[in-house]
C-alpha cells in the first residue's frame, strides 16, 4: 500500500513539473531507454521509437495502454495540474501558518498520556515529529479548499440527470454534516477513549517493563487514533447518502441490525488499541448508536 501511495505522489509531482504535455512523453521515451537497456545487455540492437511502439502495440502491452491513455487525456490533465497547484500552495500555506501553533498543538496531544512524558532518542526525532504534527493540521485546515478543487474538477463530468443527482447528494449532504460528525468522533475518542487506553496500555505489563515513549510513535499513536475514530463516526451520512441514491432503505438497515452488530464489533476490535472487552465496548456503545441514528436520518432520505 505505501509503494502505491509513493507512486501516486511520483506521478503527481511529474505531473505538476513536467506538465500534462511532457507526461506521456517522458513515460515513452523513460519506457524505450528501458526496453533499449535490456536489448543491449542481450547484444541486440535497440530499436527506434516506431519500431518499439509497433512491438508494444502487437504485444498489447499495458504500459503502452498507460501512455495512449495519458495521452488522450491531456486535455483534462490540464485542467487536474492547474486544480493539483492550487490546491498544493493551499496545503503550503496552511502548513505554514501551523507550524506558529505546532507546539501548543504538541502540548494538547500528549496531555491524554497523563503524567507519563514521551522521549526521543534520535536528534532529529521531535524534529521531524513537530513537522509531521504541522503538516497533518496543515492538511486538515486546507481540506475544505481541496475537496472543493477536486470536486470542482470532477462536476464537468456528470452527463446525465442521475449522475448530477448523486454528485449534488454527495457534496451537498457531505460538507457540513461530514465536518460536524468527523469533529465529534474526534472529541470522543480524545476525552473519552484515548485517556482510556493509554492509561490501559501505560499500565499493562508494569510489573516487567516500564512505559517509555518515544514522541514519534506517540503521536503517530494518537494521530491514527483520532482520524480512525473520526471516519467512523461518519456512519450515519454515510447510511444515509447510500439511501438518499437508492440503495438502501430504513427498513433494509433495520432487517439488518443482527449483520450490523457483528460488524461493529468487528471494527470496534480493529479501532481499539487495546484488548480489554470494557475499551472495545467504549467503541461498540456509540457506533450502535450511530447505526440507529443512521436508521432515523434514511428515513427522510
Amino acid at each position: 500500500m505505501t509503494d502505491i501511495l509513493w507512486l501516486v505522489l511520483l506521478i503527481f509531482a511529474a505531473l505538476i513539473v513536467l506538465g500534462p504535455q511532457k507526461l506521456p512523453e517522458g513515460a515513452e521515451a523513460l519506457w524505450l531507454t528501458l526496453l533499449n537497456l535490456r536489448r543491449t545487455q542481450q547484444n541486440l540492437e535497440p530499436f527506434d521509437l516506431d519500431t518499439a511502439r509497433d512491438r508494444w502495440r502487437r504485444e498489447k502491452s499495458p504500459m503502452y495502454g498507460v501512455i495512449q491513455f495519458l495521452y488522450g487525456v491531456t486535455e483534462h490533465l490540464i485542467e487536474l495540474r492547474r486544480r493539483a497547484i492550487k490546491a498544493g500552495l493551499a496545503l503550503a500555506a496552511a502548513t505554514a501558518v501551523s507550524v506558529l501553533f505546532t507546539s501548543r498543538i504538541m502540548t494538547l496531544l500528549v496531555r491524554p498520556a497523563g503524567g507519563l512524558k514521551p522521549i526521543f532518542l534520535r536528534p532529529t526525532e521531535l524534529f521531524f515529529t513537530y513537522f509531521k504534527v504541522a503538516l497533518v493540521t496543515g492538511l486538515i485546515l486546507a481540506l475544505p479548499y481541496v475537496i472543493f478543487q477536486i470536486l470542482a474538477f470532477i462536476a464537468p463530468a456528470m452527463e446525465n440527470p442521475k449522475e448530477k443527482s448523486y454528485f449534488r447528494n454527495l457534496v451537498f449532504f457531505g460538507a457540513i454534516p461530514g465536518t460536524f460528525f468527523f469533529i465529534a468522533g474526534a472529541a470522543f475518542c480524545y476525552f473519552v477513549m484515548l485517556p482510556f487506553a493509554l492509561g490501559y496500555l501505560s499500565s499493562f505489563g508494569s510489573d516487567i517493563a516500564d512505559p517509555q515513549w518515544t514522541i514519534a510513535a506517540y503521536i503517530s499513536f494518537v494521530l491514527t487514533f483520532l482520524v480512525g475514530v473520526g471516519l467512523v463516526f461518519e456512519t450515519p451520512l454515510v447510511m444515509f447518502v447510500v439511501a438518499r441514491v437508492g440503495l438502501m432503505s430504513a427498513h433494509k438497515y433495520l432487517s439488518y441490525w443482527r449483520h450490523a452488530l457483528v460488524l461493529i464489533f468487528l471494527v470496534a476490535a480493529i479501532v481499539t488499541p487495546t484488548p480489554d472487552p470494557l475499551n472495545m465496548a467504549l467503541v461498540a456503545t456509540p457506533l450502535i448508536l450511530l447505526y440507529g441514528l443512521g436508521i432515523l436520518l434514511s428515513r427522510f432520505a
